[in-house]
């Protein structure tokens, strides 16, 4: 009797090929999962993770709570993308809750959970890494890279993840300053004249 040869075997270099691997996934989700049900898992997942998340990141703005857990993350004052992972161990369990409650409270499929979660890692990357590159519409509505560099700089400000919903309704929405005329340089000399670095500049 011939025992099947394993798919990798048969590949080249023992290499899986990418295209294969997406094939994969949007068939598996294609299978189980309709596109207007997953478009309304994708859409609902970001709302209900934007509000949730917005109301944990004030609550670690309390001062009873803040210099303790959430002040490492605040230590860089001009964000980079380091800074995205760099927080206390609970400050990041309390912020990734949302993420692992909603698929128990409404229907997700499997594969599009693992999706949606590498696109919040790599949303958190992108609104610290100083990039400006909204299209004008949408500055207004989406919490961005200059949005969130203001909530560094000035710490009670857009606290949102992906929109500026929340900071508008709570009143805790900032135009981002880049949007003013003035940026992380302005942040810079800034913080070089508050600590007397700066003085010899002006001369």
């Amino acid at each position: 009797m011939r025992l099947p040869v394993p798919a990798i075997e048969k590949h080249p270099n023992n290499m899986i090929d990418a295209s294969r691997v997406l094939l994969f996934i949007s068939i598996s989700l294609m299978e189980c999962c309709s596109w207007s049900f997953m478009l309304v898992s994708m859409i609902s997942f970001v709302l209900f993770t934007d509000g949730c998340i917005y109301w944990i990141h004030r609550i670690l703005h309390h001062r009873l709570i803040y210099k303790r857990f959430h002040k490492i993350h605040h230590v860089f004052k001009i964000p980079t993308p380091f800074a995205s992972h760099a927080f206390h161990p609970l400050d990041g369990f309390l912020s990734s809750l949302p993420y692992h409650i909603y698929p128990f409270l409404f229907p997700l499929n499997k594969v599009l959970y693992l999706a949606l979660y590498i696109f919040v890692n790599i949303w958190t990357l992108s609104i610290h890494d100083g990039y400006y590159c909204l299209p004008g519409p949408l500055q207004g509505m989406v919490n961005g890279a200059a949005h969130h560099t203001d909530h560094h700089r000035f710490f009670t400000v857009n606290y949102g993840q992906y929109f500026t919903l929340w900071d508008r309704i709570s009143g805790s929405y900032h135009v981002p300053s880049v949007l003013k005329g003035k940026g992380s340089v302005d942040c810079i000399h800034g913080l070089m004249n508050a600590t007397g670095h700066g003085s010899k500049s002006k001369e």
